[in-house]
């Protein structure tokens, strides 16, 4: 990551010395449309104290107290079937995209600029949390990143040797891969909203410079996601059991945070027309 931050400043750094010598060319002018890609390095927050609730009565609502899962729960997938060892954090990793915008500036060669951008790419993060019991056994539920993209509006100033600074934000969407897995080979386990398409919103902002009809920069978004429909039905094992006790259909899970949150920071590339 450290290396990924540095190479993204340094390409800013370059693209922003190249552009003051050309400041007062018509190139510094952002209006009109563009398209480029974006490649960088995303992170999650970190979850911790995140839980996974029961409802063991089917009635629509999670938080039922369970004897069973005294052992309790972590946020990550689990390094062994016993609570002691806790749990490993949820992954970090690449991210890219393409995207497409239209800006206008309030000036020639300098001033106020707003604009919206669509984009839309890969980001391979999974977030995790397990659940421990006393038989003992491991429940883990995963929320797997698959695709999304956004869009922003953004607005900024832009000086004279073509460097725009800017806020963004704006309605944001993802493919959501929701998997379960245990070491527990007694009960049937089904998940219900495997595949979800999650809404939500991200905001940050950036710096980009103009060199002729290209612009590199470096953008820092938050992106956060709705993903709290998914629950899992374990079923079936003996009469009586644990997860039939108190409804014959079995014991739903389900997730305690209700969102799928993480941190980017991005090295763009735009072609302006």
């Amino acid at each position: 990551m450290r290396v990924l931050i540095s190479t993204t400043a340094a390409i800013a750094l370059a693209a922003m010395s190249a552009g003051a010598a050309s400041a007062q060319s018509p190139s510094s002018n952002w209006t009109g449309f563009y398209v480029g890609g974006q490649l960088g390095y995303a992170w999650q927050p970190r979850d911790g104290d995140e839980q996974v609730l029961f409802d063991r009565n089917l009635d629509g609502n999670f938080g039922d107290a369970f004897p069973n899962f005294a052992p309790g729960s972590c946020g990550g997938a689990p390094t062994s079937a016993s609570p002691a060892t806790g749990c490993a954090k949820d992954n970090d990793g690449t991210t890219w995209k393409v995207h497409a915008g239209y800006d206008y500036q309030f000036g020639e060669t300098s001033g106020p600029v707003i604009g919206a951008v669509a984009e839309y790419g890969k980001t391979y993060l999974y977030d995790n949390v397990t659940a421990f019991s006393t038989t003992p056994a491991v429940y883990k539920m995963q929320a797997k990143m698959r695709s999304g993209g956004a869009l922003r509006a953004r607005g900024g100033y832009s000086f004279d040797t073509g460097t725009l600074i800017y806020g963004t934000g704006g309605l944001a969407y993802g493919k959501i891969r929701n998997s379960f897995s245990t070491s527990n080979g007694v009960n049937s386990f089904t998940v219900d909203g495997a595949s979800k398409d999650a809404w939500g919103y991200n905001y940050g902002g950036g710096i980009e410079q103009k060199v002729g009809r290209f612009s590199v920069g470096a953008l820092y978004l938050f992106t956060s996601l709705k993903n709290n429909d998914s629950t899992v039905r374990a079923s079936g094992g003996p009469a009586g059991g644990p997860f039939t006790a108190q409804n014959a259909s079995g014991t739903d899970f389900k997730r305690s945070f209700s969102k799928f949150g993480y941190h980017s920071l991005l090295a763009t590339v735009s072609y302006h027309f």
